[in-house]
């Protein structure tokens, strides 16, 4: 009996490390999706929300949004289309102020952030990034990744919104692609 609850809490532990060790703990499926009938998308649209933009930062945003996310899902092997999509992509950036900038989650690289230590544990407004996938069919929200505090909003520029958007979709898994010789079980 003993053992027995030594080797639970052991596997107990050792899952909890197991998670901890993620590198990207805010990107997952956050419901059950056939994902092998995924094949086409959409993008749909990106709202940019929280303390005042300027209409040029509103409109580069939204650009990049779109042209980096449809690249990349194109990379990915899924076909965009117009309409009749399998799943659309929806991009949200929230301008808020922030008491710190995480060095795990933050554009630049960890080294640079903790050389900047002084600046990262100060009160600034700063970028957060959630790219959500959606299915077509019944609008569910399947996969979602959240960057919190990506990067200060002073320091908005084209490569780094380009940069947190490819770290966005990163994770995301390739189209799956189907044998045409198997047979058809639906």
């Amino acid at each position: 009996m003993i053992l027995a609850n030594r080797a639970i809490y052991l596997v107990a532990v050792l899952h909890l490390l197991a998670g901890c060790a993620s590198t990207q703990p805010h990107a997952e499926f956050v419901k059950t999706v056939n994902f092998s009938a995924l094949d086409s998308f959409r993008f749909k649209h990106t709202i940019v929300t929280g303390m005042e933009f300027r209409d040029f930062e509103k409109r580069l945003l939204e650009s990049l949004s779109e042209s980096t996310v449809t690249s990349e899902l194109r990379s990915l092997g899924f076909e965009e289309v117009a309409a009749d999509a399998d799943f659309f992509a929806v991009v949200k950036w929230t301008k808020a102020v922030s008491t710190r900038a995480n060095a795990f989650q933050h554009i630049d690289p960890y080294s640079q952030v903790m050389a900047r230590r002084d600046e990262a544990t100060r009160i600034a407004s700063r970028l957060h990034l959630t790219l959500e996938l959606y299915e077509t069919d019944s609008g569910n929200l399947f996969w979602r990744k959240d960057l919190p505090n990506i990067f200060d909003a002073l320091q908005l520029t084209e490569g780094r919104v380009v940069e947190s958007l490819k770290r966005a979709i990163e994770d995301f898994p390739e189209r799956i692609e189907k044998d045409p010789d198997l047979p058809n079980i639906e």
